[in-house]
């Protein structure tokens, strides 16, 4: 039972160690935003970042304050932390850090879904998604009902049988936006090289760095871990607990940054009939390559490659044309 106590005192210092990564990587992001001369359009990421951070702020604090509670504020408590830990699950408070996790994997798999209808451009790749989506929404606000139990807990048999499911749905929906992710990003690299005849310029957006923060991997990891410690009654599962919420809240706010600084993939990046005149461009004036990766492309309301210039003669009708999208 140490053990135990152990556990949840580690798991709040490994969840704020991440906490401190989303601090920065929340000031980064908000920085770019600002910065960026795109007027009104970035509002929207902007309070998706501040809502995701304040969220994230949220569970820290409540996980903090529970361990303050455990061995200062209650230590008299009847049975000692362990059964304060054990007994107290069903606390408001502790609650309420349960249900913003929740709305964290709401408002982080929705991005997700987004970015992939972005990739994509079509509504039946995000069918089923949507609806593991929602099925994961409903099944976490079951879990965090019956945590609010009296004399509940975590590792309560009942609470379980939504746990596991939720937890198991959550991280399969995260690794089915990966591959989706992945896979096009990969045909997008195939597309950009056979249209422009060397594979240097597909690397801009393709490269493994790009493919694991656009795909959210590292969340990915952390639940596979937590859920096959946790599905096996393992105590070592608390220490993820945390750090899940925090990587979770990462994962989307890295993403909204690299939309912000133009190094993500739009709908208009890499579309057929850029790459027909792509293609037509090359013909007529020689060899062609990337110099800019900063273009607006307001019909998509991201950030994406840019202009394309050539070597001689010039693609100058084409990249006037990019930028003015």
């Amino acid at each position: 039972m140490l053990w135990f106590e152990q556990a949840n005192y580690i798991s709040v210092n490994l969840g704020l160690i991440a906490y401190g990564i989303h601090i920065v990587s929340f000031v980064m992001c908000v920085y770019y935003l600002i910065m960026e001369k795109a007027g009104k359009k970035n509002l929207k990421w902007l309070a998706l970042a501040v809502v995701i951070f304040g969220c994230g702020t949220a569970n820290i604090s409540v996980n903090m304050t529970f361990n303050q509670w455990a061995w200062v504020d209650y230590r008299a408590f009847p049975g000692g932390p362990l059964m304060f830990l054990l007994q107290e699950q069903s606390h408001p408070i502790n609650v309420k850090g349960n249900g913003v996790s929740i709305v964290i994997g709401f408002l982080t798999d929705a991005l997700l879904i987004y970015r992939v209808y972005v990739v994509y451009q079509k509504y039946y790749v995000i069918v089923v998604p949507i609806l593991a989506w929602l099925a994961a929404t409903v099944l976490g606000g079951f879990w965090d009902a019956q945590i609010a139990v009296p004399e509940s807990s975590f590792w309560a048999g009942k609470t379980q049988n939504f746990a596991l499911p939720y937890f198991a749905l959550a991280m399969g929906l995260n690794i089915l936006l990966t591959g989706l992710l992945v896979t096009r990003l990969m045909y997008m690299r195939h597309k950009i090289n056979s249209a422009l005849g060397s594979s240097r310029h597909g690397d801009t957006y393709s490269n493994v760095a790009a493919m694991i923060l656009e795909s959210a991997i590292p969340y990915g990891i952390v639940s596979f871990i937590f859920l096959v410690l946790y599905s096996m009654q393992n105590t070592a599962a608390l220490l993820f607990i945390p750090l899940l919420v925090q990587v979770q809240c990462i994962s989307p706010i890295v993403i909204i940054m690299r939309v912000a600084r133009g190094r993500t993939w739009s709908n208009h990046t890499i579309s057929e009939s850029n790459l027909s005149r792509i293609r037509m461009a090359s013909k007529g004036s020689g060899p062609v390559k990337l110099s800019s990766v900063t273009a607006l492309n307001s019909s998509s309301h991201e950030m994406s490659v840019g202009s394309f210039k050539a070597r001689q003669g010039g693609l100058d009708s084409f990249s006037k044309d990019m930028e003015a999208v």
